[in-house]
């Protein structure tokens, strides 16, 4: 038997015995036994109530009420040994004790009961008023046998007042299925500066080791990744969805742009039974693109994708019927489901994997220097992007985390001004530079670099500037990294490029990792030296120097 929970429900008809038992096979994985499944012969499933229980008490006078009992041991032959079960429906104590002697410590007798006016509304409400008289077909009629199921009962709910989902919640926390808040199993990597720290490949390096992958966002955020398939930018997806097998999560925060996300899910062969979109997420119209073009590209240079335009539409036309989810567009259905089956739901997904102790990824968005609390207004992006956002966008409680790890490059970027004499900026850096002098300190190609260096999303040319102390001791502040990871090392040295270990780093820029540790004081856990295209003719896509004294890989455990 080992610890294989066994839970069986008794009560009178329509107390919520049957809807209880779904959402336990559903929602916590039991098996769950049907007593009309053993009742009926073969393949018949037109036995009325009343010739269910007239079966029913031949049954337990010719097997001394232990038939459901055996109908189980049966069953279980053929389930996995940890897999916990529930039977819908025993009417008698006889039939109680019959799984107490079989099954012991491991039974749990769920009693539920409801007033008589309750239980006539609901059975008139699915059989009708032309069926016959709740009374005739209720086969809990015993008053003695009422009590004594009441008094040895482990849980006992009325039901009046409670729905389907209420009494499960009741039922799923005497069992003990909801996951403690001292569980962490989950790892947040955010930006620590404006964006375009490089997070897309450290993710997609990362990303083998988790079970779950989790984006918060816009397509406003371009992830680039190189690996063994050739270089793709992210903008809905998890960076290195298409490389790993782990399920793909995207939360209610998501703004989604429907067409581009659609051929991300194609490019990538993403299947349903991976991907799982939240029905809150919310969509971008062609009129949030219309509006930020008009408003925002000009003036901060934003990317235009709709993103802050959809946000602030969805807060401010609710009620009016304008506003589209993910549950409202018939091409997300694979992915999100229906109403009262949104499979995409990720807050139970999240809960599945608390329980499952399954790793988890949550991706952020930009960098914490355009949040737009916390950055400096107007030049900031439409959301928090600091861990405590994305955290809420994805539905995660902070008690939940384990790392956080915040990524930094030696030199911050910020888009390019926009085009024309209009005096206007993306945002302020504070030491600015340019690529050609950064290429001439490090000994780099200035042509190369120049090339490189453009957005993900709007191909803009981009400004840089010198590293900034205190916007990365304010980062450090708002984010409380236990990791620092640091990208863009030949950046600082083009010899970088060629370290595999540390200790091969040119000794100026260990210096450098050694003073971000002091003032963020966390280990520089990850080291990115180059971005590791696939065309430079070297095959050799290693680009990160791996430092961490931890792995995701700890947590997994077979579900």
């Amino acid at each position: 038997m080992g610890n294989r929970q066994i839970v069986v429900i008794s009560g009178k008809t329509c107390t919520g015995k049957t809807g209880l038992a779904k959402l336990l096979e559903k929602e916590f994985g039991f098996y769950a036994l049907r007593t009309r499944d053993v009742l009926a012969v073969t393949d018949d499933e037109s036995l009325t109530r009343e010739e269910l229980a007239a079966r029913e008490r031949e049954q337990d006078e010719l097997t001394n009420s232990d038939w459901v009992t055996k109908a189980l041991q049966a069953r279980l032959l053929g389930l996995p040994p940890d897999q916990p079960v529930v039977v819908d429906y025993v009417t008698s104590p006889e039939q109680v004790y019959a799984f107490r002697r079989a099954f012991a410590e491991n039974l749990v007798h769920v009693h539920l009961w409801a007033n008589t006016e309750t239980l006539v509304e609901r059975y008139q409400g699915t059989e009708g008023k032309d069926a016959p008289p709740f009374e005739s077909i209720n086969r809990l009629i015993d008053d003695t046998h009422i009590r004594t199921l009441k008094n040895d009962a482990d849980v006992r709910i009325y039901t009046t007042r409670s729905d389907a989902r209420d009494t499960l919640v009741r039922v799923a926390a005497r069992l003990h299925l909801f996951t403690s808040p001292e569980v962490r199993c989950v790892d947040v990597l955010i930006g620590g500066q404006f964006g375009s720290e490089g997070k897309g490949n450290v993710v997609s390096y990362l990303a083998r080791e988790y079970n779950v992958l989790v984006r918060v966002g816009g397509p406003n955020a371009g992830h680039t990744v190189a690996s063994v398939k050739g270089e793709y930018t992210y903008h809905h997806l998890p960076s290195g969805a298409r490389d790993v097998t782990a399920r793909l999560l995207l939360g209610p925060g998501m703004t989604i742009e429907l067409r581009g996300l659609l051929k991300e899910i194609a490019d990538c062969e993403i299947s349903a039974d991976r991907l799982f979109i939240d029905p809150q997420a919310t969509i971008i119209d062609d009129q949030d693109i219309e509006t930020e073009q008009q408003r925002l590209v000009g003036t901060i240079a934003s990317t235009g994708s709709g993103s802050g335009a959809a946000t602030a539409r969805r807060i401010l036309d609710r009620g009016n019927g304008k506003v589209r989810l993910a549950r409202d567009v018939f091409e997300l259905e694979p992915y999100v489901g229906t109403e009262g089956n949104y499979h995409g739901c990720t807050a139970d997904r999240l809960e599945e994997a608390y329980r499952n102790c399954h790793s988890i990824l949550l991706e952020g968005t930009q960098g914490s220097g355009l949040s737009l609390f916390h950055g400096i207004y107007p030049y900031v992006t439409s959301r928090d992007t600091n861990v405590a956002g994305c955290l809420a966008e994805a539905g995660i409680s902070p008690s939940r985390v384990r790392k956080i790890l915040m990524v930094i490059r030696p030199m911050p970027i910020r888009v390019g001004d926009p085009d024309g004499d209009t005096g206007e900026t993306s945002g302020p850096l504070k030491h600015p530079t340019t690529f050609t002098d950064i290429a001439q300190e490090a000994g780099l190609d200035a042509e190369i670099l120049n090339k490189a260096e453009k957005t993900s999303t709007t191909k803009r040319n981009r400004r840089v500037g010198w590293f900034d102390w205190d916007q990365f001791r304010r980062a450090c502040a708002l984010n409380a990294p236990t990791d620092v990871v640091l990208t863009f090392a030949d950046y600082l040295i083009a010899a970088n490029r060629n370290a595999r270990r540390f200790e091969q780093l040119h000794p100026d820029t260990i210096q450098f990792i050694e003073e971000i540790e002091r003032v963020s004081q966390a280990p520089v856990s990850l080291i990115n030296t180059r971005f590791a295209r696939d065309n430079d003719g070297s095959n050799d896509l290693r680009s990160l120097i791996d430092r961490r004294n931890w792995t995701a890989r700890a947590h997994v455990k077979d579900s």
